[in-house]
């Protein structure tokens, strides 16, 4: 795992020398992964390393326990720490946003308010996140946008995780002795992107138990292609 972040962050110029590297860190095993690997690999990336934890304010007591293990996470490895509140029930319901949507948008504004201007935000996407993805842009009927799937790099947005599976992750937590938490909305079948996990994935696996890394790799060639393609484009302009 240290060598394929080391080489996503490097092949795409994720950080520069002294960046500040804001964690989303939910507690989740995903970003208890990401979090420990860049906090090991500050000086090879040359950047500084922080924790957000986003409270949405749905979960009640299970989301302050969640935010307490953040809190104590970080204090174990002596990494700079920050929580942030969220009423997204309240503000969905005056936006007509869906949950999920809301929950988005404003944990990315809290994001891009702890990192500042010049500072870097580092999110737990896994390939799996990113088949999901592609997965529901495809049952919208995307266009060649959308069948690229999660960006390695959105300007100042990092996901060094992107090209590890979930079961690579958990496999790190589990060597590497890192307790996680698990969020129970991430069992309901309520929403669309855990119906996918669910139900639709399992069964490609079935039929392509490297189905994972075909999307991972449908995405990379199309990501080029598009690429390309706008940059001709810049040029008729």
């Amino acid at each position: 795992m240290r060598n394929a972040v080391l080489s996503c962050a490097r092949e795409y110029a994720m950080f520069r020398d002294g960046d500040r590297v804001t964690v989303g860190f939910s507690g989740g095993a995903d970003s208890c992964c990401l979090l420990h690997l860049l906090y090991t690999l500050q000086n090879d990336l040359g950047i500084s390393v922080s924790a957000l934890h986003v409270h949405h304010g749905i979960r009640g007591a299970e989301a302050d326990r969640d935010a307490a293990f953040c809190k104590a996470f970080c204090e174990k490895y002596g990494i700079p720490f920050a929580v942030a509140f969220a009423d997204v029930p309240q503000t969905a319901a005056k936006t007509g946003e869906t949950t999920e949507e809301c929950a988005r948008r404003l944990r990315y504004a809290a994001l891009q308010n702890a990192a500042g201007a010049q500072g870097k935000i580092a999110t737990a996407h896994t390939a799996d996140d990113n088949a999901e993805t592609v997965l529901w842009n495809l049952t919208r009927g995307t266009g060649l946008a959308g069948l690229c799937g999660i960006p390695p790099v959105r300007e100042n947005i990092v996901r060094p995780l992107l090209f590890c599976t979930r079961a690579q992750v958990e496999d790190y937590c589990a060597k590497e002795h890192l307790a996680f938490v698990t969020d129970s909305t991430n069992l309901s079948s309520a929403y669309t992107r855990n119906r996918i996990r669910q139900a639709v994935l399992p069964v490609l696996k079935e039929l392509n138990p490297a189905v994972l890394e075909a999307v991972t790799r449908m995405c990379t060639h199309l990501r080029a292609e598009n690429e390309m393609a706008e940059a001709f484009c810049d040029t008729l302009l």
